[in-house]
C-alpha cells in the first residue's frame, strides 16, 4: 500500500522574534555631488517641459521619469518621500537596465536593472525643486532620497507606442491612463484631447485597477504619436485579436466506438467554471456540465461552440486512453460560462473580459480555466488589462486559475513569449508537452518564457496538449467521436483536471494556493530550461501528486503569517535515520495583492526565508550571521541575459527549490520565515492584511524505508492524509 501525503504540518511551527541587522550601505554619490548632479540634470528637463501644450497636460501636471540607481532597489530607499515634499506624485513605474555614472562597489556589472519611477507634477512644483537644489538649503533627509536617483527623463510619446498594426482608415488601440478611481478629472481631459484630435471611445468599457485606467480608443491612422503626447498616458498599443484555438490543428477522427464513462462525479461540493465559447445541446455530457449565456451574447459560432466543449471534455475525463480505450471519470461537475461571441474575435476584447469579471464578482468558484485571451507577448514595462484586473480578483486567494500560455511559441523572438492573462502571478499558468511518458519535451506551439519578475518562472509548468505527431485525443460532444487536437487550450483544463481532483480525492480543507504549490512540488524537468518548461512537466493524475515514495516524506503546511512576523518551521527529520545522504525539496505559495502600475513592484507582499541546518549554529540575530545559508534563487533559473535584483526571489509569488545535504550537516533543520509588505515599491503606509501562506516539504533519506513512518511516530500532530472513496483510481 502507497504511503499518503501527510497534513497539519503547521501544527509543528511557532512565531520567533529575531533581530535583524546590516551593515553600512556604501553610496555611488556623496549627498553634495547628488545634489549638483540632480540640479544640472533637472535644468535640462525642465527647459522640454515649459514647452508642452497645455491641452497635453492633464491637471495642469505633466509626467516625469525619475531612474533610480540600481543600488537603491530596496523599499527603504524608495523616494517617495521626495515627490511628497514638492507636491508631487509617483503614479508608476518600470524596470530597466542602465549604465550608471559610477558604482559604490569596485566589483560591478557594466549595467543594472533598476526602477524608473513615473512622477507627475505641476511645472511650478519642478521649478521649486530646481531652487531648492541651487540654494542649497535641503535638509539631510531629503538629500539621502535626492541620493538613490540616478538620472531624470521627459516622459516621450515614442516611448509608450508598444506596436502597433498597420491598418488603413482608423486604428484600433488599447490605451493604459496612469489614473485612478479618486483621478476622474484625468480621465475626463483625456476624453477631451481625445475628441480635439478626432478620436473616440465608449465611456462604458473604461477598467480601473490600481492607479492605472485602461480603455479602447479608435483614432485615425498615423495620429498614434499625436494621442501618445498626453502626459498621463502610459501605454498604447494595437488591440490585439483574440487567441482561443490557435494552431488550428485539423481534427482528425481517432476513434468512433467507445463509451462514456458511467460514474457519477467524485465530489459534490467544488465549484469549477470555464470561461470559453460555449456547449450548446449537447445532451451526451448534460449531466456534467452547466452553460450559462450572458445576456449581451446574442449569437453562436460553430467553431467557438467546438472548443468550449471539447475544452469542458478535457477537464471532465482528460484525454483519452488509447491503450485501454477508455475516458477518465469526472471529479467534479463544471459549469461553463459562454463568453465569447463571433464579433469577439474581430473587435476589442473588454467585452469578453467583462463578462468573466462579473462571474468572478460572485466569488462562487474554487477553480477557474481560461483557454482564450489577447494574442499579444507580454510586456516587461507595462501590465495588460487582462492581467491586471483578473490578478485582482484572485488576489485573496479564495480561487485557482488555469490560464493556457498562448500557441506562438514557433515565432521569433520576443514574440514566442507568454500572452495575457497567464502572466498573472495569482493564477497556475499552464503551457503544452507532446507527450503523456517521461520523454516529453515542449510542444513547438508552446509559448516560452521568462515571465515578468517578480512572476519570473513562467510557465508555471507543462502539461500534455499535443504535438506535431501526437496529437491530443479528445472526446468531441458535438461530432461523438474521438478527435485529435493540439493546443495550450487543452493542457490547460487538463491541468485544473489534476488539480482539483487532488481537491477531490483527499479528506482535508486545501486552500487554492496550496493546490498550486502541490502541483509546483511534483513537477519533473527533465533537464528542460526553465525558458521552455518553467518548473517542469505536471503530474498526469492526482494519485501521483498525493503518494508518496517508499523513502520520502511529503508533507503539507497551511498557514497565515501578519506583516513582519517571523515564524519558525521545523523541517521534521525523524532521529535515527539510517542514510549518508538527505533531500530537501521546498515549494512556498501565497497569494498576493498587486499593484500593476509599478511592474518591477508588482506584488505587494512577499517572504523572506532563511534556512538554518544546524540549530546550534546561530542565535535569534541575524545582524551576528548576516549570511545564513539560502535555499532559494531564482538567479541560477534565468542567468545573464534576464538579469534580476538582488531580492527577487523574495517577492515571488512561488518558489521552489531541491537541494541536497549530508546527514550529519542536519540537526533540527528549519526555516525562519517572514511576511514583508511594501506598496507601489516603498514601504507601505498601513499595516497589510495577513497573508495565507502554503508549503509543501518533501523529506527524502536515501534507502531508507522507515523515514515515512517515523516521521508520524516523532511527530504526533501530523497525520497522514485520508483519501476519498474513489469510484476509479488510475494510478
Amino acid at each position: 500500500m502507497k504511503n499518503i501525503i501527510i497534513g497539519y504540518g503547521e501544527t509543528l511551527t511557532k512565531s520567533v522574534k529575531i533581530k535583524s541587522g546590516s551593515g553600512p550601505k556604501k553610496h555611488p554619490y556623496s549627498l553634495q555631488e547628488a545634489r549638483k548632479r540632480m540640479e544640472k540634470n533637472l535644468s535640462q528637463v525642465i527647459i522640454e517641459i515649459d514647452d508642452k501644450p497645455d491641452q497635453e497636460c492633464a491637471n495642469d501636471e505633466v509626467v516625469v521619469k525619475f531612474i533610480q540607481h540600481p543600488t537603491y532597489l530596496a523599499k527603504t530607499y524608495y523616494p517617495k518621500g521626495l515627490f511628497k515634499k514638492f507636491g508631487m506624485r509617483d503614479v508608476g513605474s518600470c524596470s530597466m537596465k542602465i549604465k550608471p555614472e559610477k558604482w559604490a562597489i569596485k566589483d560591478h556589472p557594466e549595467e543594472g536593472m533598476t526602477c524608473c519611477i513615473y512622477v507627475s507634477g505641476k511645472k511650478e512644483q519642478y521649478h521649486d525643486l530646481l531652487k531648492a537644489l541651487k540654494n542649497n538649503k535641503l535638509e539631510e533627509a531629503t538629500l539621502k532620497r535626492i541620493q538613490t536617483i540616478e538620472q531624470i527623463e521627459c516622459f516621450e510619446g515614442k516611448d509608450k507606442i508598444k506596436g502597433l498594426i498597420p491598418s488603413s482608415g482608423k486604428s484600433k488601440l488599447e490605451v493604459g491612463l496612469h489614473a485612478s478611481v479618486f483621478e476622474a478629472s484625468i480621465i475626463e481631459e483625456f476624453f477631451r484631447y481625445l475628441t480635439d484630435i478626432g478620436g473616440n471611445a465608449s465611456r462604458t468599457k473604461v477598467k480601473t485597477v490600481g492607479g492605472l485606467t485602461f480603455l479602447p480608443v479608435e483614432i485615425n491612422n498615423g495620429d498614434e504619436e499625436k494621442l501618445a503626447k498626453f502626459s498621463h498616458l502610459r501605454v498604447l498599443r494595437s488591440m490585439p485579436r483574440l487567441r482561443f484555438n490557435n494552431p488550428e490543428a485539423t481534427r482528425t477522427v481517432l476513434e468512433h466506438n467507445f463509451e462514456l464513462p458511467h460514474y457519477e462525479e467524485l465530489n459534490h461540493d467544488l465549484k469549477v467554471c470555464i470561461f470559453d465559447g460555449g456547449l450548446g445541446e449537447q445532451h451526451l455530457i448534460n449531466d456534467w456540465v452547466n452553460e450559462t449565456i450572458p445576456k449581451d451574447v446574442k449569437s453562436w459560432h460553430p467553431e467557438l461552440l467546438s472548443h468550449g466543449s471539447e475544452v469542458c471534455s478535457t477537464y471532465l475525463f482528460g484525454p483519452y486512453n488509447t491503450d485501454s480505450n477508455s475516458l477518465g471519470s469526472p471529479y467534479t461537475n463544471v459549469d461553463i460560462v459562454r463568453v465569447l461571441s463571433p464579433d469577439d474575435t474581430d473587435t476589442d476584447l473588454f467585452d469578453v473580459l467583462t463578462r468573466i469579471e462579473n462571474v468572478l464578482k460572485t466569488e462562487q468558484y474554487k477553480y477557474i480555466n481560461l483557454s482564450l485571451g489577447p494574442r499579444i507577448a507580454i510586456d516587461d514595462d507595462d501590465v495588460n488589462v487582462w492581467t491586471s484586473v483578473l490578478d485582482s480578483y484572485l488576489q485573496k486567494g479564495n480561487c485557482l486559475a488555469t490560464v493556457a500560455i498562448g500557441n506562438d511559441g514557433d515565432l521569433e523572438g520576443d514574440d514566442a513569449r507568454i500572452q495575457p492573462p497567464s502572466d498573472m502571478v495569482n493564477s497556475l499558468a499552464i503551457g503544452s508537452c507532446d507527450s503523456l511518458n517521461d520523454d516529453w519535451k515542449r510542444s513547438p506551439f508552446s509559448c516560452i518564457g521568462p515571465g515578468r519578475s517578480p512572476g519570473l518562472i513562467k510557465p508555471d509548468g507543462l502539461m500534455f496538449g499535443g504535438g506535431t505527431n501526437n496529437f491530443f485525443p479528445v472526446y468531441s460532444p458535438i461530432t461523438h467521436k474521438i478527435v485529435g487536437t493540439q493546443g495550450t487550450s487543452y493542457s490547460a483544463p487538463y491541468a485544473m483536471r489534476v488539480a482539483a481532483g487532488i481537491d477531490a480525492i483527499t479528506d482535508i480543507d486545501l486552500s487554492p494556493s496550496t493546490i498550486k504549490a502541490l502541483m509546483v512540488h511534483n513537477t519533473h524537468s527533465n533537464g528542460i530550461s526553465a525558458t521552455e518548461a518553467g518548473w517542469g512537466k505536471f503530474p498526469n493524475s492526482p494519485e501521483e501528486v498525493i503518494e508518496c515514495l517508499d523513502d520520502e516524506a511529503t508533507i503539507i503546511y497551511q498557514g497565515e503569517l501578519t506583516t513582519s512576523e517571523h515564524l519558525r518551521i521545523p523541517i521534521p527529520i525523524p532521529h535515527g535515520l539510517n542514510c549518508t545522504w538527505v533531500h530537501l525539496k521546498a515549494t512556498f505559495c501565497i497569494n498576493s495583492q498587486t499593484d500593476p502600475e509599478h511592474p518591477l513592484h508588482y506584488t505587494r507582499g512577499g517572504l523572506d526565508i532563511v534556512f538554518r541546518a544546524n540549530d546550534s549554529k546561530f542565535k535569534n540575530d541575524d545582524s551576528e550571521h548576516p549570511n545564513p545559508k539560502s535555499f532559494f534563487t531564482c538567479g541560477s533559473l534565468y542567468p545573464d541575459e534576464h538579469e534580476l535584483r538582488e531580492d527577487a526571489h523574495k517577492w515571488e509569488t512561488c518558489i521552489s527549490r531541491q537541494q541536497r545535504f549530508k546527514k550529519t550537516t542536519l540537526v533540527n533543520p528549519m526555516f525562519d520565515v517572514r511576511y514583508q509588505g511594501r506598496e507601489q515599491g516603498g514601504s507601505p503606509s498601513s499595516s497589510l492584511e495577513p497573508i495565507k501562506y502554503s508549503l509543501i516539504l518533501t523529506v527524502r533519506a536515501e534507502g531508507d524505508n522507515n523515514l515515512y513512518n517515523n516521521v508520524l511516530q516523532q511527530n504526533q500532530t501530523l497525520q497522514s492524509i485520508k483519501i476519498r472513496h474513489r469510484i476509479r483510481v488510475d494510478s
